[in-house]
């Protein structure tokens, strides 16, 4: 049996956080995520219906012992990367902890990355 990689989690979790986060966008700020392709993104979204051009995008970031964080960000039409949140695997939010390990944070990825929409277009 073949193992399953963190990689494979990311990109398998991906679809179903992605297809969540374009339902909370059309239904918050009527705006709706097209795929689109970036290098170094495992997936990346544009913001269509706002004219800004927002892409929402998710980038792997390797921890070590073959463990990835992924960290989701809006890229603005400047190229500036804001960052939404980082997440594990299973898409929970984590925060680095004054220790410097990553632990769970309350609020969803979702609800971040929204937050983080509505303050770059505010």
């Amino acid at each position: 049996m073949k193992k399953i990689t963190s990689s494979e989690y990311f990109r398998a979790n991906s679809e179903s956080f992605f297809r969540n986060v374009d339902a909370l966008l059309s239904h918050q700020a009527g705006v709706k995520l097209s795929s689109v392709s970036l290098p170094q993104s495992l997936a990346c979204y544009q913001a269509k219906g706002t004219g800004s051009n927002l892409l929402l995008r998710l980038v792997l970031i390797p921890l070590g012992s073959g463990r990835l964080l992924g960290r989701l960000s809006w890229l603005d039409w400047r190229g500036v990367d804001h960052v939404c949140c980082y997440v594990d695997e299973a898409f929970d939010t984590l925060v680095m902890a004054s220790n410097g390990v990553w632990k769970k944070q309350k609020k969803s990825a979702e609800d971040l990355c929204l937050q983080e929409y509505e303050s770059l277009v505010a």
